[in-house]
């Protein structure tokens, strides 16, 4: 006879962690290095094998040369799910359905289940908590996301991030994981909401990056980041969130945050102002998943008949030969509107 959830549950001490790419390795170490053991996934048995061995992830986060021994390292889900009550997810969106497909198979419905994964499924539009809802019996979930960067993390500089849940438990445990004197947890209830808004500031940053290449002036930031944020509330409202979530941490936080530290979607919009073709700014700044979010950012706004001018324009710099300039010129003379 097996034991009862709640009991089950009182024995997993562990963080479990989804995903050994970039940002998963770092929430890993993150969490490991406050206290508590780690269980983290690779769906590539190699990759595993190879972080167990070399206490280290080069492939994907090179500028750590140790991961905290409190960190463990499998490529079989049932180890999460046995030893953790905290199971985080960090995957790329366009894999979450088949991960969270194999995972519900090994969930009791005890644990706890926190995203930290940036976009919406293409085609669908579902936001990575509608996945985990529709592949899983997990109840108590929600997502981590804002403008923590990877390399403050590490650096252990002050950061801040949003937890977006409509379960205490979920905000409770998350910050019992995470908080520590460089990271700061703050809470949302609006998941779909933070969602939309931190998977389309990551399209408003590649915004900047144009604009930073292009310099085209202070002026021109200004309008484009006030204009972005508005565009973001749109589309956070389109997928049923709150427009005033666009202007909390996981949206104008990401944006800001990505033009002062020129994150990868930042340099990457900067490549494709340069006139780099858009195969060369795949292949060297994968993954980057926001290329992606822009097609289904479109798609959105079409079918809902959302006004997105500056996700449309980007989307034809990347996929129509529209030159920057030209996607720039454009956007500024749209037709008169209210602020």
């Amino acid at each position: 006879m097996s034991a009862h959830p709640a009991e089950t549950a009182q024995n997993r001490d562990k963080v479990g962690v989804i995903g050994a790419g970039r940002w998963g390795t770092v929430l890993a170490h993150v969490v490991s290095a406050g206290g508590r053991p780690v269980v983290l996934f690779a769906r590539d048995r190699q990759l595993a094998t190879d972080i167990h061995t070399s206490r280290a992830n080069p492939a994907h986060l090179p500028e750590l040369d140790a991961l905290n021994d409190n960190v463990t390292v499998t490529s079989e889900l049932t180890d999460v799910t046995r030893d953790c009550h905290l199971v985080i997810v960090a995957l790329p969106v366009v894999e979450m359905r088949e991960v969270m497909r194999a995972l519900g198979e090994t969930l009791d419905g005890s644990q706890i289940v926190l995203h930290a994964v940036r976009g919406l499924e293409p085609k669908t539009f579902a936001t990575p908590s509608q996945i985990i809802r529709e592949e899983t019996l997990t109840r108590k979930l929600g997502a981590l996301l804002g403008p923590a960067l990877v390399e403050e993390l590490l650096a252990a500089r002050p950061n801040a991030a949003v937890v977006a849940s409509v379960f205490p438990e979920v905000v409770r445990a998350a910050r019992e994981a995470l908080v520590s004197p460089s990271l700061r947890v703050y809470s949302n209830t609006d998941v779909v909401g933070v969602e939309a808004a931190a998977a389309a500031s990551n399209i408003m940053a590649l915004a900047v990056g144009i604009a930073l290449e292009l310099s085209l002036g202070p002026a021109t930031l200004s309008v484009l980041m006030t204009r972005g944020v508005a565009e973001i509330a749109r589309l956070c409202k389109a997928v049923g969130g709150k427009e005033a979530t666009a202007s909390g941490l996981a949206g104008l936080g990401d944006l800001l945050v990505l033009r002062e530290s020129g994150g990868r979607e930042v340099q990457a919009g900067r490549r494709l102002a340069r006139g780099e073709p858009v195969e060369a700014v795949l292949n060297t700044s994968a993954p980057l998943d926001v290329l992606t979010a822009v097609q289904t950012f479109r798609e959105l706004a079409e079918t809902q008949h959302v006004e997105a001018e500056i996700t449309s324009a980007i989307y034809d710099v990347i996929y129509a030969g529209l030159g920057p300039l030209e996607a720039v010129q454009r956007l500024m003379t749209l037709g008169q509107m209210a602020e």
